[in-house]
């Protein structure tokens, strides 16, 4: 197996090549448990995590509206098996509603989503799961069923944790941020850093733009923006005529 070491003050991180020497591929971060020391303090300058923080998105998907709330809960997960045993990962609530309207007001529940992240001794925030449901309803608005297609974690299943962010990101680094075969192949490539983004939030510097796919829908494309102190501001997904843009951000 063909390796790439990435030094960060206070921390090693290993990438193992999974493309062989086909250098297209995404790179699969090796987790260490040594290189935890206090995952649950997460303040990593684009994808800050302090609990009690509430972020809410307008987001558009295919003609549809849905607001996005997100909060970063005061609870963490503890109980990861196999290599991933001993870590804790913040336990980040992710609910995405119907929005009829599209006037911000939340109708029916769509999607319910526990994720588990946690920071490197470097300040790089890993992936390492989630917990998913999601609702279909009838006519009435009565719902029908509830599926958890798409949950995965780490340790699981040949389950492996990703990288959500990096504490310092460079352009053209492309890696996994999850990855559960069949289930959760997301990955990103770092495309520029530095940019400015406006949002009716305001307008930020410093911010870093990804480009992120799946290889489970290989024609979907999705971009984000990550801006210093607030975490993703902005999203661009072509493949479904929409995207996402915060509209909220403060504690809980």
């Amino acid at each position: 197996m063909k390796c790439v070491a990435t030094l960060i003050p206070g921390v090693v991180i290993l990438f193992a090549w999974t493309g062989g020497a086909n250098a297209a591929e995404p790179i699969q971060p090796e987790f260490r448990l040594s290189n935890f020391h206090a995952p649950l303090v997460i303040d990593n300058p684009y994808l800050p995590m302090q609990p009690g923080t509430r972020t809410v998105n307008y987001e558009l998907e295919d003609g549809e509206c849905h607001v996005n709330d997100v909060i970063v809960t005061h609870s963490a997960k503890t109980d990861f098996q196999g290599v991933y045993a001993g870590i804790a990962a913040r336990a980040v609530r992710d609910s995405v509603w119907d929005d009829p309207q599209c006037n911000g007001k939340r109708g029916l529940l769509l999607e319910d989503t526990t994720d588990w992240a946690g920071q490197d001794n470097g300040g790089n925030v890993w992936y390492f799961g989630e917990d998913t449901v999601e609702y279909t309803y009838d006519d009435a608005g009565h719902r029908i069923s509830a599926s958890h297609e798409g949950s995965w974690e780490a340790g699981k299943r040949g389950a492996k944790a990703g990288i959500l962010m990096f504490n310092r990101p460079v352009v053209g680094t492309y890696f996994l941020q999850e990855f559960e075969s069949g289930v959760a192949e997301d990955a990103a490539l770092i495309e520029k850093v530095g940019i400015r983004v406006e949002t009716p939030l305001g307008r930020f510097h410093d911010c870093v733009k990804t480009r992120e796919t799946t290889s489970l829908s290989p024609g979907d494309v999705e971009y984000k923006y990550y801006c210093r102190n607030l975490g993703v501001v902005r999203e661009v997904a072509p493949s479904v005529g929409g995207g996402a843009q915060l509209v909220e951000f403060g504690l809980h």
